[in-house]
């Protein structure tokens, strides 16, 4: 059965959950950055929050709830970020079923608003988020913009 959870309620799993998003997002020189991150997202009641994903008592996947993504994108707030699901329980919903657990956080929290940003075509359309607008990365590299009304 798959439970979602606060990482703060999990913390033992930080570790390995720093080393998914490093590897999957990160590059060399930036594993402080990821670890610093969800080492900030143990306070349940703020911005960064991070949940996971437990079948049947198994590590299998994350996600997490920023204040920004995008640095050339402030204005917009919350963001959906770091969705990871290990690759060998993928195309079992449940990334979807994490992204909706977020979606219903921030539903009973206020937000009237998510946004995300993503070089992937044709994953979150699935999930019925609309494309908002092109983006750019720091580093110049240019994204998609989804946003999804709450």
């Amino acid at each position: 059965m798959l439970k979602i959870a606060y990482l703060a309620d999990y913390k033992e799993n930080s570790k390995t959950i720093i080393n998914w998003l490093w590897s999957e997002f990160g590059n060399e020189t930036n594993h402080d950055f990821y670890e610093i991150i969800i080492k900030h997202s143990f306070k349940k009641n703020t911005l960064p929050l991070t949940f996971i994903a437990l079948l049947d008592n198994e590590l299998v996947g994350t996600i997490s709830l920023w204040r920004t993504d995008l640095i050339s994108r402030q204005d917009l707030y919350p963001w959906l970020s770091a969705l990871y699901v290990k690759e060998e329980y993928r195309n079992q919903n449940i990334g979807k079923k994490l992204q909706n657990f977020v979606l219903n956080y921030c539903k009973n929290n206020g937000f009237s608003n998510l946004f995300l940003y993503t070089t992937l075509d044709n994953y979150y359309e699935k999930t019925g988020w609309k494309y908002f607008e092109d983006g750019i990365r720091y580093s110049g590299q240019h994204i998609k913009i989804y946003k999804k009304e709450l």
